[in-house]
């Protein structure tokens, strides 16, 4: 296989770390076996008052002081592995497949957790290529019971998800993709609220639990040979148990790619808001949560004449500003991999 090949299988699958998004791969015009594997870590520096850790690795600090205080910050490690297993039937179009997805570094929010996805992905002529798949939270996310706790060690809890991913992308033959997401978020052990002197209705409007949709919308503009833009307006809506945490709004995201002969870079930035549409009772006030992030990743197909492997690197950044100082968030992060790709 050529080096403009293995990089273009590293662009396709390891935007999905840096992007948030994911469009559908080409299928392969050989039936049988492919996929990828993608071993690395990266190096973060995490603010985040709700959520403990990802498996073991922290994000959150155990004691606040204040239920007014913007979050300290946590170095910590993260792992960069994950893959896909493929089994394409060339002569129908058609690709099954398992992997893990990862987490969005880029929007540490409510949903943020590492996914596995299990699903096919279907070629239909003119019309484009669909998808559709089961995804599952395989290493479960931790946050703190009550994160309204004060002055004491907080303890945690598990946080899962699970629902379908639908995406049609190349739509009737167009730049055009859209992409779905519906999870259900369950939370061992909620007791948000409760070292407080609230009401169970007031304790009941601060709870995690529920299910949050996603939609994007993305057109692919293909400059020229080398660059392509990739505009996409997102709708998030987080219909949660507890009104007062359950919020929606919109996004809007640029990603940038350019294509040299022996390496290749894809920039991203993103905005995007949410609203509650129901006042804060610890607060007395509607919450609003206003996310500015970016990432640069860069692609080397075959470093030191290595076939089928693509090293990448990847520096990203998020601030999550909310008009309650407890909610803000912040996420920087260095990371490194390689990526091993077989058919």
């Amino acid at each position: 296989m050529n080096r403009g090949s293995v990089a273009s299988w590293g662009f396709s699958m390891l935007a999905l770390a840096c992007s948030g998004v994911q469009a559908l791969p080409p299928i392969p015009d050989q039936s049988g076996w492919s996929g990828y594997i993608n071993v690395g870590a990266g190096a973060a520096s995490s603010e985040n008052n709700m959520v403990n850790a990802i498996g073991s690795f922290d994000l959150g600090k155990e004691r606040v002081s204040s239920l007014n205080q913007h979050p300290d910050s946590e170095e910590l490690v993260l792992p960069a592995l994950y893959f896909e297993l493929d089994y394409t039937l060339a002569d129908t179009r058609t690709q099954f497949y398992v992997g893990n997805q990862t987490a969005d570094y880029l929007s540490f929010d409510l949903e943020t957790t590492l996914e596995t996805e299990a699903g096919v992905r279907q070629e239909i002529g003119r019309v484009g290529t669909v998808g559709a798949a089961l995804i599952a939270s395989t290493l479960a996310t931790k946050v703190w019971k009550d994160p309204y706790e004060v002055d004491v060690p907080r303890g945690d809890t598990e946080r899962t998800s699970s629902g379908i991913f639908i995406a049609w992308d190349r739509i009737f033959d167009t730049p055009l993709e859209f992409l779905y997401r519906a999870k259900e978020i369950e939370i061992d052990d909620e007791e948000s609220g409760a070292a407080l002197d609230l009401s169970d209705e007031q304790r009941q409007l601060l709870r995690r639990t529920g299910n949050v949709y996603r939609l994007n919308l993305n057109y692919r503009w293909e400059i020229n040979a080398r660059n392509e833009l990739v505009p996409g307006i997102t709708y998030l809506d987080f219909d949660l148990d507890g009104d007062a945490m359950a919020e929606d709004g919109f996004g809007a995201q640029l990603k940038h790619s350019y294509r040299a002969d022996d390496w290749r870079l894809v920039t991203r930035i993103f905005y995007q808001r949410l609203e509650a549409s129901t006042p804060n009772p610890i607060y007395n006030k509607h919450r609003e949560v206003d996310s500015l992030g970016g990432s640069i990743t860069g692609f080397l197909p075959e470093p030191f004449g290595w076939k089928h492997w693509t090293a990448n690197a990847t520096v990203a950044a998020n601030e999550g500003d909310s008009n309650i100082n407890f909610y803000d968030t912040s996420l920087w992060m260095v990371s490194a991999g390689m990526l091993y790709r077989f058919d």
